[in-house]
Parts: structure tokens; sequence; C-alpha cells
């Protein structure tokens, strides 16, 4: 917010790429509303659009990339099942104190003005113990059962 409020006290002074002021104004349909408003339209679909694919495109990595990981924190790891189950639930307990964390705000969900209706904050949070609840399963199970098994070690 504070830098979009900068960049509007500041927009006379904004760089502003020359060549696409150019291009843009020399074409004779931009001069017209509705074509470059609509112009204006699918840009700003295209950004949203992309910004929600890079998105959803970064979480699929994340989880990629955690499951790789746990995977080979469970190889690599050795000693008793014992101290494995312990090892495993000390990483997956930051999942679990996240779960936590949107289990309370989920269930202190109060209204912010008079007449609000919380059901989206709620499911938002409902939805947030969601993940973390599994995150932390999945991280669990492949950290602690589906490692290299070790003679037994006391």
């Amino acid at each position: 917010m504070v830098l979009v409020l900068v960049m509007i006290i500041f927009s006379r002074t904004l760089w502003v790429p020359s060549g696409m002021v150019e291009r843009l104004g020399k074409k004779k349909w931009f001069q017209n509303h509705w074509l470059s408003g609509g112009y204006l339209f699918g840009i700003n679909a295209l950004y949203f659009g992309t910004t929600i694919f890079l998105l959803y495109l970064l979480m699929f990595l994340a989880t990629i990339v955690s499951i790789f990981t746990w995977s080979a924190f469970s190889t690599a790891w050795t000693g008793s099942f014992k101290n494995r189950l312990k090892m495993a639930l000390t990483g997956s307990s930051f999942y679990l104190i996240l779960a936590l964390i949107m289990v309370i705000q989920w269930l202190s969900v109060k209204p912010l003005y008079p007449n609000e209706d919380t059901f989206m904050r709620a499911l938002g949070w409902m939805l947030g113990f969601f993940v973390s609840a599994v995150a932390f399963s999945i991280c669990f199970i492949f950290t602690a059962f589906l490692g290299k098994r070790s003679p037994r070690v006391s």
C-alpha cells in the first residue's frame, strides 16, 4: 500500500517506456475509448491470469520440492525407529504449530463490524488448517515411515 501511495504521489515522475507510448499514440484505433479500454482490459486480464498461474505453479513446485526434501531426509537419516519418530515429529511440528494457529484463528473469528458475514474469513482459516494438517501428515509419514531401515540402535 505504501509503495502504491508513493507511486501515485510521484506519478508524474515515473519512468514509462517511451517507445510504447509513441507506438500507441500513433495508432488510430487506440484513440477510440472503447478499443483502448478493451485493450487495457485484456492486458489487465493477462497480468492477473499470469499472476494466478505463477502462484499456482509456485505452490505446485514448493509441494514437489518439499516431498523430495522429506524423502532425502528420510533416506539419509539413520538411527533407531524411536529416534526416527522423534526426528520426524520435531521436523513436522512446524506444520502442526501452523495448523494449531489456524484452528485458533478459525474458532475465534468474530465480526469486525456489526452484521459482518464472517463466512469467507472462517473458510480461509479452515482451508489453511486443512493444508497445514495435510502437510504435517505427509511430512511425518515420509520422514518417519518411508526411510531406510537401520539395525536396532538404542
